[in-house]
């Protein structure tokens, strides 16, 4: 049955495996949201349908004509995704330190483990790292068009505030990618910075708030969040160097530029959406080496991300850079 990584954190029993799992999921809204199932091999493969059967009307005494339908095999693999951390063992006799050395180390390794993971969330691309999983930019590059919708309707960027035409439109193509995502059936809108406040400045200037464009929940941790018809709506964030967007500002929208950006719309399921597998939960491991002079601390968890429907995550792509919006 498949789980989220919060629902395990609750029942997590070894202090170490929770501290690990409840700050991934403090550095990861994804975390909260994905639903996770275990498998006992490195890859697994499912069948998807291809091509319908026909179907038609008949003249009576006359026959049918045979047909079936014909199916895709689909394989997502496991990739390990961690880090080592080792700490000279004196650090352990040190007094009323300020941080403690061995816990400080391991929320900065789980930190740097969570943005990792939330960049090829979006970015992962075998074609360029083989050693980690595909994400949704390369996924739905490879679905059918309607997965994709441009927010200008073209190779050009739209301003979302130089006209209330130009608001109206990114609202309906805002809504034409929702309801392509498993037919409005979504639970994550992904998206950076700038558009988290950006979609807000879209309503106020069209005098529209409230109802199902916009709401708040809580999240895992008793905060406030932004949510759209029930899905929350959430900033990827940084990568890792805490410096680069893992959303950028500057995407090519087909025209050889570089001022567009993109929000994803992403339901969380076995059938038609995305979902992660793994080995198990998040391990954490200590021991010594070089004569017990260093501990060391491995975090190690073997996870990938699967869609095997053919239809399910949608990018809404092509809106200009919201800090050169009119």
């Amino acid at each position: 049955m498949p789980f989220s990584l919060a629902d395990y954190a609750k029942i997590q029993t070894d202090p170490k495996r929770k501290m690990v799992i409840t700050n991934m999921l403090r550095e990861s809204a994804i975390m909260e949201l994905m639903q996770y199932e275990n498998t006992d091999t490195l890859s697994t493969v499912q069948v998807r349908w291809n091509t319908l059967p026909s179907a038609a009307f008949r003249k009576l005494g006359a026959t049918y004509t045979a047909s079936e339908g014909s199916y895709d095999e689909v394989w997502e693999s496991l990739y390990a995704l961690g880090g080592l951390i080792e700490i000279d063992r004196v650090y352990e006799k040190v007094r009323n330190p300020i941080v403690d050395p061995r816990v400080d180390q391991v929320l900065q390794k789980t930190k740097s483990i969570m943005l990792t993971f939330n960049d090829y969330f979006i970015n992962g691309d075998l074609a360029v790292d083989e050693d980690g999983f595909e994400g949704l930019k390369k996924r739905i590059s490879n679905m059918p068009s309607r997965q994709t919708v441009s927010a200008s309707g073209s190779t050009d960027i739209l301003d979302p505030t130089a006209s209330a035409a130009n608001a109206r439109k990114f609202l309906d193509k805002w809504e034409e990618a929702a309801y392509a995502a498993n037919d409005n059936d979504f639970q994550m809108i992904i998206c950076n910075e700038k558009m988290m406040w950006g979609y807000g400045r879209v309503l106020r200037y069209l005098g529209a708030s409230g109802g199902p464009l916009f709401d708040t929940a809580t999240d895992f941790f008793e905060r406030e969040v932004l949510t759209y018809k029930g899905a929350r709506i959430v900033d990827i964030g940084l990568k890792k160097d805490q410096t680069t967007e893992i959303i950028t500002l500057t995407e090519d929208p087909g025209d050889g530029g570089n001022d567009a950006t993109s929000v994803y719309f992403v339901p969380v399921n076995l059938e038609d959406g995305v979902f992660g597998i793994q080995l198990a939960e998040p391990d954490i491991e200590e021991g010594y080496k070089d004569g017990l002079v260093l501990r060391q601390i491995l975090v190690d968890w073997f996870v990938g991300l699967a869609t095997f429907g053919s239809y399910g995550p949608t990018r809404l792509k092509n809106i200009e850079t919201p800090a050169s919006w009119t």
